[in-house]
């Protein structure tokens, strides 16, 4: 198997052309063009860039305070820059009365969060429970012994407790009680499609993502059956929500793009591309098996579809290409790597945030016995302990006094590393050199 790199000829030609094309645009997002022209070519914008020639007006780096910009030490290199948009389904006034939504329309920052009034420590700005919830796999353990709930991941103070109720047909998934249940089969943490007593063609990839850790997957996964559930049941608008929020609304970018700035990509890209499509063939199998390719999984998922409604109409062309293509797979991986939340999932509200390493929020899962305080402003609230653990349920807490107009942020990483290593993990998760007040008063210190 050979890696489709193009040859410095190809790429130096197609760099002009879109040069000729695009001649105000910036590196990153002649980069992007590119991506999209030859989706086919493994190549990092580093070695683009040897190509192209500046553009025919000056632009300046962003170095604000969400970081998605490069300052000077990094000659000039302003990250990637990812797909992402307003969600017309998110109703953020019910949420949070006191935010609104920004599109800062700036190289490398698309959407944010800014506060429409004072907002002091203490104050609980919104609460929000996942859209897609996925778990670390430091919990498989209870869940598989029925200690923890699968929706809301609430610890029972016993196995089996009381007024608990399991999964009707696999022992996968176990609940608080018939509301939790409800909510995973209608959210997706155990959607009817990936309930192996149920569609049994989805064990092998459940299977995998247990033996992997393989948290990114399940994400994905669970994204598509979403989606599917709703579009195959006959639910137009709640289908089409979904549709909007992850292909119109969550910042997504390849995996392939993100992973080709690596510096060891070269010697990886061969066994990583192997592994997606081994991936892909599994959420196939999973969610859209071939009749041509595997007919034996295409009836027994069809037996599975039979059991949820008569007469479903198969994918359309635009269907299959947008939810079940191998660069469709890529896209909401690389969706998950910018926008889960470590503690529950994909959160609607949350994913707006963007970061600072002196942020100005704390994102908290809290036990459900924690109430708001009732004057501010207010001490935080303290450490969680094993014995307080909470639920997936997050609590945006202010952590210092936010002014109207003044952009919400947390942060994307641990705040106690230096600043090399807080730039260094940004890049590579999220894309971006980081420019905040800090990394800059930083950077001139050192």
């Amino acid at each position: 198997m050979t890696n489709p790199t193009p040859t410095d000829d190809e790429l130096k030609s197609a760099a002009q052309i879109l040069r000729q094309t695009h001649p105000s645009l910036g590196i990153s997002k002649l980069f992007a063009q590119l991506k999209t022209d030859h989706p086919e070519w493994v190549v990092s914008e580093k070695r683009f860039k040897k190509f192209v020639t500046p553009s025919t007006t000056t632009t300046s780096t962003s170095t604000d305070g969400n970081g998605s910009g490069a300052d000077g030490d990094k000659g000039g290199d302003d990250g990637l820059i990812a797909k992402t948009g307003l969600d017309p389904s998110l109703d953020i006034g019910s949420i949070a009365p006191k935010i609104k939504v920004k599109m800062f329309n700036v190289q490398g920052k698309g959407k944010g969060l800014v506060a429409k009034e004072k907002l002091q420590v203490g104050e609980l700005v919104w609460q929000e429970e996942p859209w897609i919830a996925t778990n670390d796999s430091d919990l498989t353990p209870y869940l598989s012994s029925r200690e923890m709930c699968s929706q809301c991941l609430t610890l029972f103070p016993q196995p089996n407790p009381p007024l608990s109720v399991p999964c009707k047909h696999c022992a996968e998934s176990h609940f608080c009680n018939r509301r939790c249940y409800s909510k995973a089969t209608e959210q997706g943490t155990h959607n009817d499609y990936l309930c192996p007593g149920q569609n049994r063609e989805c064990k092998a990839l459940l299977s995998f993502i247990n033996q992997k850790k393989a948290r990114d997957i399940q994400g994905v996964a669970r994204i598509i059956a979403l989606w599917r559930r709703y579009r195959d049941l006959g639910d137009e608008k709640r289908a089409g929500e979904v549709e909007k929020r992850v292909w119109g609304s969550m910042a997504r970018i390849s995996q392939r793009t993100k992973e080709g700035e690596r510096r060891e990509w070269p010697y990886i890209a061969e066994s990583r591309l192997e592994e997606w499509r081994l991936t892909h063939l599994l959420i196939l199998r999973a969610l859209n098996p071939s009749n041509d390719e595997d007919p034996e999984s295409y009836k027994s998922f069809h037996r599975f579809l039979s059991t949820k409604k008569k007469n479903i109409p198969p994918l359309s062309k635009e269907e299959e290409e947008r939810w079940f293509s191998f660069d469709s797979f890529l896209e909401l991986l690389g969706l998950i790597g910018l926008n889960q939340e470590s503690s529950g999932g994909l959160y609607a509200l949350h994913c707006h945030l963007n970061h600072c390493c002196e942020p100005n929020l704390q994102v908290r899962n809290l036990p459900k016995t924690w109430s708001p305080p009732t004057s501010l402003p207010a001490d935080l609230p303290p450490p969680m302990t094993a014995a307080s653990r909470g639920t997936n349920k997050l609590s945006i807490i202010v952590k210092k006094t936010i002014h109207p107009g003044d952009e919400l942020t947390i942060s994307y990483v641990d705040q106690r590393l230096s600043r090399e290593e807080r730039r260094v993990k940004l890049r590579e998760q999220y894309g971006f050199w980081c420019g905040c007040n800090r990394c800059v008063r930083e950077g001139k210190e050192d």
